[in-house]
């Protein structure tokens, strides 16, 4: 018997809009900076302004925006942010990279700022991407399902052996029944009626 029920529901969908919307903005900030790093340009940050956050321990990070020159001199660009936090007020140049002249935002090194929010970011896609495929397989399923009795029901309109209920016209073998004429003595019996009649 095929599955038609996988569980989900209508109720269902806060969650799986609240996955995708949190894979979706962790996986949009991972990828850039895989990207930077992978196919970017390296240089060199120097910070002119840091702000000072705590995060939820208390411990305190520091967000900088300042300038970035790349390694090999083709170009600089005089204000940039760096997307991640320093663990300390980077007091001289720290190396970083950029996707291009055009960039906005510089990438710290290191594996942990796109792995971590990419790690998040795919497992919060994990229940929307199951949940959406199992609704979908669900209701593949009951269309099969009501695909044969539909066919069923048209097959009403032909039924098997109705062209053998119009031969009733013509019963088979009706012309090899003998009648009163092929009754045998049935003539020899009226003529002998006939004879004691004129006696």
């Amino acid at each position: 018997m095929t599955r038609t029920n996988s569980g989900v529901r209508p109720r269902h969908l806060v969650p799986i809009a609240v996955g995708l919307a949190a894979g979706i903005y962790m996986l949009s900030g991972s990828v850039p900076r895989l990207a930077a790093q992978a196919a970017g340009v390296e240089g060199t940050f120097l910070a002119s302004r840091c702000v000072a956050e705590q995060d939820s321990d208390g411990d305190e990070h520091w967000m900088c925006e300042g300038s970035f020159a790349a390694g090999d001199g083709s170009f600089t660009i005089p204000r940039v942010e760096v997307d991640t936090s320093f663990d300390s007020r980077p007091d001289g140049p720290r190396t970083a990279f950029v996707l291009g002249p055009s960039a906005g935002t510089a990438v710290q090194p290191g594996v942990l700022v796109w792995l971590g929010p990419g790690a998040v970011g795919v497992l919060s896609l994990v229940f929307p991407v199951w949940a959406v495929g199992a609704a979908s397989r669900d209701a593949l399923a009951r269309r099969r399902e009501r695909a044969p009795g539909a066919e069923g029901a048209s097959g009403a309109e032909e039924v098997p052996g109705a062209e053998g209920a119009s031969g009733a016209e013509e019963v088979p073998g009706a012309e090899g029944v003998p009648g009163a004429e092929g009754v045998p003595g049935a003539a020899a019996g009226a003529s002998a009626g006939q004879a004691r009649s004129a006696r």
